[in-house]
């Protein structure tokens, strides 16, 4: 693979990353928010593929394949089934309106792009758009959390944030050692299934993932 070719593709990957993002902030529905972050997980994956062979990097190969079966296959088949399993709503509800939400990360998006266009940053294949995509889809990772009402949907906006920092670790750093990637992954899978008990829980209690119920258990 040409390193103009991989440049290319990870710039319209990472960018096709950001357009996942917005629609996940516009999602509706927690199983469609699920598909949109199992299609930026495969991305992500695709575009550090692309990097490690444009470098030849057998790590960062590795690092690609690994964030594929955990982001894109376990951890959105976990999260299916969890909301299979406790059968509530789909419906995805959040503290401010829609529009503002798709608004706000629209304008995060071009303020990043406007901010860094003077003085872009290049890896080593080229890729200009890589860093601030990476920043831009973290940050509509933390607004999904801060603003969504289920558990699920906050669950889903740490992982957009995490995916985010992967997408730079992989294309912009050329990764980590791949033990520090392997044991990141783990603690990713750790972190879900505590947070599947932890909403099994919940839903057992408070017939809901609702996190507004928690202030119901005010002293």
């Amino acid at each position: 693979m040409s390193t103009e070719f991989a440049s290319n593709a990870v710039d319209t990957l990472a960018v096709a990353m950001l357009i996942v993002a917005i629609a996940l902030v516009a999602s509706r529905s927690l199983g469609a928010a699920l598909a949109l972050f199992a299609l930026q997980s495969a991305m992500l994956a695709a575009a550090g593929l692309c990097t490690g062979i444009a470098t030849e990097s057998a790590h960062v190969i590795a690092g690609a394949g690994l964030a594929f079966a955990v982001k894109a296959a376990i951890t959105p088949a976990v999260l299916w089934i969890l909301l299979t399993q406790t059968s509530v709503s789909n419906d995805v509800s959040a503290t401010i309106n829609r529009r503002t939400s798709v608004a706000f990360a629209v304008i995060a998006a071009l303020a990043m792009a406007r901010s860094l266009d003077a003085e872009p940053f290049h890896t080593a294949i080229g890729a200009e758009r890589v860093l601030p995509t990476a920043v831009t889809v973290m940050v509509i990772g933390l607004q999904l959390m801060i603003t969504s009402r289920q558990a699920v949907a906050q669950v889903i906006g740490f992982l957009v944030l995490e995916n985010g920092m992967a997408l730079a670790a992989l294309t912009a750093t050329y990764g980590m050692p791949l033990v520090v990637e392997f044991g990141i992954l783990l603690d990713l899978l750790l972190a879900v299934s505590v947070v599947f008990i932890y909403t099994t829980r919940m839903h057992l209690i408070f017939g809901s993932l609702d996190t507004a119920h928690f202030r119901s258990l005010r002293g």
